[in-house]
């Protein structure tokens, strides 16, 4: 069986899920449908309301931005099996084309895999870190003098969306407006009143976006955006989370420098067809 939840459910499954760790972005993607910041995802269960399975994936019907989102699916089990199953039911995942499942951890990962061998899909897996921030371990980090702090505007989208590793044009560029008019964001410009860069949290609230300008690289800008946005995001939340690739060496030790702490278990990406996705933040 497959239950989609309706949206006056989200409370009570948002509270099954407090104090899990692995369910950070799920719950990140409750939050977002509940406020309205992004509402195209659908909350999927094998039985309700003592689940064993969950899958959140875009509804292609009344999404917003289906082009964009379609890729991005994420997953929570009790029970590997019955996600499984689940994943396997008609109209839970189209298998017909690209597929992705985001911050995947350990316990569901083989579910997952085992689903789309069965529909005969081939796979790539990339190893994520998931970093958190909290009051006691994020740094401020102070503007220069003479540079300003502010938060990026609507016409600024269409910068944003092709400064972007992964933006597909119009579609992306639509879903990085809706977010600038929503979640929090922040330029940095200097004396001079150029913007020198910006940084912009997910619908689902984790961090990225963050570009610095070539011109101003490698000046320790990106650690005064990144701590500034992480400040913004901790006025909604208790505590900031970012996905890094392992092996992005210079977006972790950037992290790290202003207070981010790796989790205990590293997650994956994993998607049918593509390119390797650059998480987190994009700093150069």
């Amino acid at each position: 069986m497959a239950i989609v939840l309706r949206t006056q459910q989200l409370p009570r499954l948002l509270a099954t899920l407090q104090n899990i760790p692995k369910t950070n972005h799920i719950r990140g993607e409750i939050l977002s449908k509940l406020r309205s910041v992004i509402t195209d995802y659908d909350f999927i269960v094998d039985r309700w309301p003592d689940y064993r399975a969950l899958v959140v994936r875009i509804n292609p019907v009344t999404a917003k931005f289906p082009k964009h989102l379609d890729v991005v699916s994420s997953v929570y089990a009790k029970d590997s099996e019955a996600l499984e199953s689940l994943l396997q039911r008609p109209r839970v995942i189209d298998c017909t084309s690209r597929v992705g499942f985001v911050g995947v951890h350990p316990y569901e990962m083989q579910a997952v895999v085992n689903a789309m061998q069965k529909q005969q899909r081939k796979h790539q897996m990339f190893l994520l870190l998931d970093m958190k921030g909290t009051e006691k371990t994020l740094k401020n980090c102070p503007v220069p003098d003479g540079f300003k702090i502010r938060s990026l505007i609507p016409e600024q989208a269409y910068l944003v969306n092709s400064m972007w590793p992964y933006n597909d044009g119009i579609h992306s560029e639509s879903y990085v407006k809706e977010l600038i008019s929503k979640q929090p964001s922040c330029c940095l410009y200097n004396r001079e009143r150029s913007l020198v860069g910006y940084a912009l949290a997910y619908h689902y609230g984790y961090l990225g976006f963050l570009h610095v300008m070539k011109e101003h690289r490698r000046r320790g800008y990106a650690k005064v955006i990144a701590s500034h946005i992480a400040a913004l995001c901790l006025q909604q939340m208790e505590e900031v989370h970012i996905y890094v690739l392992k092996g992005n060496t210079a977006s972790i030790e950037l992290s790290k420098s202003v207070g981010f702490v790796q989790n205990k278990d590293s997650c994956w990406w994993i998607e049918t067809q593509g390119s390797e996705k650059k998480m987190g933040f994009n700093h150069k």
